[in-house]
């Protein structure tokens, strides 16, 4: 399979001549992406005191006409703009590929009057890679870790966790991008699954347990996310998921199968997971 035509390791830049407008320029081009789950950030750069510009807008192509669902794009900000310092988009794209409209804005008064540089990552494939059933043989279960939960934090790294406990930094603004579960007793990892919250009206497919949900020093924090007990385990165990996110936001008991997510959609702080048996 062929890689994007703009390659994921150097900034996007574009050398031809930008439109210009009065103390602002702007510059589009059109990227074709292989499938996959990709994200499109800023890369960090001076921001025009006056404006706030640099700026960028993603959006399907004129005339996508049948193509639209080629290619999911999802914003953090509602007004569908990115700035500098904003979290990345992200891009789902579907089996057939797909293209996208990049239009960036600038000041004229940016230092060499370039457009601002662009990073295009790949999603490492825990973050949407999982097999949904029926779409093939499962993905080998990696041995779950010593932890009974392992969170990877916005700036910190792993931390482990266990049931009961709250795993996370509450009242840090830090966010969880990613977590697995892999419970010690009562519970095996092939009894649930999880599934990430990434965006407005955006889940992760499900991921079996014990696999890693989220992604990894990649600056996308988890939304929120979900937990779903097999039949049989759901027979015999009671589950339910607290959490809090940055905006203060708390939440819970959330029973397993729905969604624990802030109404903002605020980035998720801590979670914790109590688990007890059903009385017979």
């Amino acid at each position: 399979m062929s890689t994007p035509q703009f390659a994921t390791r150097p900034p996007i830049t574009d050398a031809s001549p930008p439109a210009r407008a009065t103390g602002m320029n702007v510059a589009s081009r059109l990227i074709r992406l292989d499938p996959g789950w990709f994200s499109l950030s800023l890369m960090p750069g001076q921001v025009d005191p006056g404006t706030g510009l640099p700026s960028v807008r993603v959006s399907l192509p004129p005339n996508s006409g049948g193509r639209r669902e080629t290619v999911s794009i999802s914003m953090m900000r509602a007004d569908g703009w990115m700035s500098t310092g904003d979290e990345p988009t992200l891009l789902r794209v579907s089996p057939a590929g797909g293209e996208i409209l990049v239009t960036q804005y600038w000041s004229s008064a940016q230092p060499g009057n370039q457009p601002p540089p662009l990073k295009l990552e790949r999603l490492h494939p825990e973050t949407g890679a999982a097999s949904q059933p029926g779409s093939g043989p499962p993905a080998p279960v990696a041995p779950p870790p010593a932890a009974e939960i392992v969170a990877h934090i916005e700036g910190v790294g792993d931390v482990d966790g266990k049931l009961g406990d709250w795993v996370g930094m509450r009242g840090s603004g830090r966010s969880i991008e990613g977590f697995s579960l892999a419970p010690r007793i009562g519970l095996t990892t092939d009894e649930f699954d999880t599934r990430a919250v990434l965006g407005r009206d955006w889940l992760s497919p499900w991921v079996p347990g014990g696999r890693f949900c989220g992604s990894r020093g990649l600056a996308l924090p988890l939304r929120g996310f979900c937990v779903r007990l097999h039949p049989m385990a759901a027979a015999r165990l009671e589950l339910v998921v607290f959490a809090r996110f940055i905006d203060g936001t708390e939440i819970g008991p959330v029973a397993p199968g729905a969604i624990c997510a802030a109404p903002s959609l605020a980035a998720l702080e801590a979670f914790q997971l109590r688990a007890r048996p059903l009385a017979g």
